[in-house]
């Protein structure tokens, strides 16, 4: 069996809406360009044709509080893709699941939000982004928020934040060459699991679950880097007592996200993630349509690598479903 964890919907009555609410949108009409987000008969189609049971349904990029800066505009926006995610999901049980979102500049409204998803719409979880308008997420006005996700026990899906307004250098007033997605958006990913290591938020609710986009970033190739550069930074004097509040060595907290494996494919990063995280934190999921093909060819080139690993069916059996159904009581 395989389920997809990670992909993207853009459903046409949040589409109406957020056409209405936001303008001069820098990705253009994703849409348009990519009409697997909004018809599920194509979806389906290739879910078929390459053997794929079931898929996840999450929100397409932007982060709604990062192109509406009202916070009541963003929660309306939040409820509207809420409930047309779920629309669409049940308009194929057999075949979908759906994940809620939230608006994070309104975290009065997202924790009501958080609430109906999952108790009235029956939501799988969550999706949050990496910052919110630029600022951490492991902010104290956030807190609640992961409280009430661990009393939900249910995960988060942590997606990376970046636009191409962001430049790369002081001297330039956007990113050029799609470095802000392409470079930027592991950046954010890696930058945003350490924030919550260190603020402390997996010690307070170590049965948290969070999912992160593409396995886990920069994490799996850095380990080492992580492990032996942060005492050197405690011993030059620049890590106050961060390292000291931490209730265990900050390599091992890495450890206890969830990842999806949607690294496009590459062998070699679907090995370290592997190896870094091992079976039983690793997710199917390809960020499916987000290809030149509506998704087809992320999804198949995500088997691929997954079927690259010389590891035991048994493992391949759980990171292609068996782990999801656990976290989300299947």
């Amino acid at each position: 069996m395989k389920i997809d964890c990670f992909t993207h919907v853009m459903p046409k009555p949040y589409i109406d809406r957020f056409s209405a609410a936001v303008k001069d949108f820098y990705l253009g009409d994703l849409p348009a360009k990519i009409p697997e987000m909004v018809d599920l008969a194509p979806r389906i189609a290739m879910m078929d044709r390459l053997g794929i049971d079931q898929q996840v349904l999450t929100i397409a990029t932007p982060p709604i509080e990062e192109v509406v800066s009202d916070p009541k505009l963003a929660a309306e926006l939040a409820t509207v893709a809420n409930d047309a995610i779920a629309e669409m999901a049940a308009k194929r049980p057999d075949r979908f699941m759906a994940v809620g979102t939230i608006a994070m500049n309104n975290m009065d409204a997202a924790l009501r939000e958080t609430e109906r998803a999952i108790t009235q719409l029956g939501m799988k979880g969550i999706l949050i982004y990496t910052n919110c308008q630029g600022r951490a997420i492991d902010a104290p006005e956030f807190m609640p928020f992961y409280e009430l996700m661990a009393k939900l026990d249910l995960p988060i899906w942590l997606h990376p934040a970046r636009t191409p307004m962001r430049a790369d250098y002081v001297d330039e007033d956007r990113s050029q060459y799609a470095m802000w997605q392409i470079f930027g958006w592991p950046f954010e990913t890696s930058m945003a699991m350490t924030r919550l290591i260190f603020s402390g938020v997996l010690d307070r609710h170590p049965n948290l679950k969070i999912i992160t986009h593409h396995a886990g970033a920069m994490i799996p190739y850095f380990d080492k880097r992580i492990e032996y550069v942060y005492p050197l930074f405690q011993a030059l004097g620049q890590m106050g007592d961060a390292l000291e509040r931490l209730q265990k060595p900050v390599i091992e907290y890495y450890r206890m996200f969830y990842n999806d494996t949607a690294v496009m494919g590459s062998v070699g990063g679907m090995h370290a993630a592997y190896a870094f995280f091992g079976a039983d934190k690793l997710l199917f999921g390809t960020d499916t349509p987000f290809d030149t093909k509506g998704g087809s060819l992320f999804t198949s080139e995500t088997v691929f690598s997954i079927e690259a690993l010389a590891i035991p069916p048994a493992e391949k059996a759980a990171i292609y479903a068996g782990n999801l159904k656990r976290l989300l009581k299947l």
